[in-house]
């Protein structure tokens, strides 16, 4: 499967995190969204992507997963669609419009593309409401998005 996501991301306390070459960041306590695609197959798969940013032993290779090694941090929703096109960038666009919500790291996820970021902070999010937003998002580009079962996200050891 290849297509993009967004991870509807909550930190429950504020905190302090260095990210490879972005450096030192503050976190705040409250929700996150973050966009990303998987255009592969296999370990670069879709499912395989997101599964592994649900495990919580892991080796950081991308943005995301300083982010979610921190404590008190977990994934509470995936929107997800397939589609061989490139939408990441355009979902990620989207959903900032369609949320008014601010890019909290220049560069976050964003370091093969033009954008701000892919990563976006809602203070105190509602869960329902964000995923109604991100379903709308999705769609306004003409995906069918739906929703991966986080269940399968508390995996406790490494996903590859």
């Amino acid at each position: 499967m290849r297509g993009i996501y967004t991870l509807a991301i909550r930190l429950e306390r504020n905190a302090r995190c260095r990210i490879a070459a972005l450096g030192t960041n503050c976190f705040k306590k409250g929700m996150y969204l973050y966009t990303g695609s998987a255009r592969g197959q296999g370990s670069t798969s879709l499912e395989r992507r997101i599964e592994r940013h649900g495990g919580r032993q892991k080796s950081r290779f991308w943005h995301i997963d300083y982010l979610l090694g921190i404590n008190g941090c977990r994934i509470v929703a995936c929107v997800y669609s397939e589609t061989s096109r490139d939408l990441e960038c355009a979902a990620n666009r989207t959903i900032q419009k369609s949320t008014g919500r601010d890019h909290p790291i220049r560069g976050f996820g964003s370091s093969d593309c033009n954008c701000r970021s892919h990563l976006m902070y809602i203070q105190s999010g509602n869960a329902r409401r964000t995923l109604h937003l991100l379903m709308a998002a999705y769609r306004k580009l003409g995906l069918k998005p739906k929703l991966w079962d986080t269940a399968r996200l508390a995996s406790p050891g490494p996903i590859a």
